[in-house]
């Protein structure tokens, strides 16, 4: 049986893999996949893409862990990719990883997931605390605000702090 499996890689598509129809593999489940000579992280999605060329189909390794993706997120991932112009692998790449970072950790030569949430505590400077204190001025209604400042002095640090006190209220930003 074939099924479609997304990569996070580039790709805009997913990639056709040959399931033995005895695994219970279905949409949203994690896989393990050959990606050239390495294997690969992926996550079983909605389509395969025909194709008339002849090429040769690869085998699925096996199912990664028993929490599969809704079918509420690959449709998140699906428009995310559409809205903001970005091939679904990158999405995925974004929203998971691959089992270089942190969310997908070697433990005794098999994958495991991990906690899909790692909270990193930043301590902002006193220009940065400046910072976020105007931009709380402005308070929670609509408005543009443009931090200035040489790459790597952590204005994305300051937008975060203040988005992250805005979600804590329950409130969109």
């Amino acid at each position: 049986m074939k099924i479609p499996v997304l990569l996070p890689k580039i790709f805009n598509y997913p990639l056709t893999y040959n399931i033995d129809i005895k695994k219970n593999i279905k949409l949203g489940d994690i896989v393990e996949v050959p990606f050239g000579k390495e294997k690969e992280i992926g996550v079983v999605w909605k389509s395969i893409q025909f194709t008339n060329k002849k090429i040769k189909i690869k085998n699925v390794e096996r199912k990664i862990c028993n929490v599969p993706f809704s079918s509420k997120f690959i449709s998140f991932i699906d428009w995310f990719s559409t809205y903001n112009i970005v091939p679904k692998g990158k999405v995925l790449k974004m929203s998971i990883g691959n089992k270089k970072n942190d969310l997908f950790k070697k433990v005794e030569s098999k994958l495991t997931v991990n906690k899909l949430v790692k909270v990193k505590k930043f301590i902002l400077n006193n220009e940065q605390k400046n910072a976020l204190k105007y931009i709380q001025k402005l308070g929670n209604n609509f408005n543009v605000s443009v931090l200035q400042g040489v790459t790597g002095s952590g204005k994305t640090l300051v937008y975060f702090e203040r988005i992250k006190e805005i979600l804590t209220k329950k409130k969109q930003v």
